[in-house]
C-alpha cells in the first residue's frame, strides 16, 4: 500500500514542516483535526490490528491495497471501499471502515509527533485525550500503526 504509506508519509512531513519553527507556540490546525478525528481506544486498536493482520494475510487483498493511488484521506478510504473488495471484507469482519482505519492511524500519527506536547493546550478535547492515550500505549501504537501502514505491500516487497 505505497499510496497509504506516501499519504502517511506526507502528511506526517507537512505537519512536522509546520511544527518545526521555534518561533511558532501553535500547533498546526491540520495536525489537531488529525489528532482529533477519532477518539482513539484500546478497542479501536484492537480493530486496527486484527484488520492489519488479515490483509497481510491475504495476498489479493494486499495486492488490491497497493493498487490504491489517492492520497486524500477522504478519497483514499472511499477507494479501499469500491476498488478493494477483499480487503474491505477484511475490514468489515474485523468490525472497522476505511474511513476509521484511516483516521485512527492519522490520529496514532499526528500524537506521536507532538514530542512537545503541544496537544495537551489544545482545544480539542479528542486530540488531547488521544494524545494522552498514544502517550500511554506508545509500544502499542508504534506496533498497530506500522502494520496498518504496511497493508498494502505486495508480497515480492515482504
Amino acid at each position: 500500500m505505497k499510496s497509504f504509506l506516501a499519504l502517511v508519509t506526507a502528511i506526517s512531513f507537512a505537519a512536522f514542516l509546520t511544527a518545526v519553527p521555534t518561533a511558532r507556540a501553535k500547533i498546526p490546525d491540520d495536525q489537531i483535526k488529525s489528532a482529533g478525528a477519532i477518539e482513539l481506544t484500546t478497542e479501536l486498536l484492537d480493530k486496527m490490528d486484527n484488520a492489519a493482520k488479515a490483509v497481510h494475510g491475504d495476498e489479493a487483498a494486499r495486492t488490491e491495497m497497493a493498487g490504491v493511488k489517492e492520497t486524500e484521506p477522504d478519497l483514499w478510504a472511499a477507494a479501499v471501499d469500491s476498488k478493494c473488495p477483499k480487503a474491505s471484507a477484511h475490514l468489515k469482519e474485523a468490525g472497522i471502515t476505511a474511513d476509521e482505519l484511516m483516521k485512527g492511524t492519522l490520529a496514532i500519527m499526528a500524537c506521536m509527533m507532538d514530542e512537545k506536547g503541544d496537544l495537551a493546550n489544545s482545544d480539542n478535547e479528542t486530540a488531547k485525550a488521544n494524545a494522552e492515550f498514544v502517550k500511554e500505549n506508545k509500544d502499542r501504537c508504534d506496533k498497530v500503526g506500522g502494520a496498518v501502514m504496511g497493508m498494502g505491500e505486495a508480497a515480492a516487497a515482504k
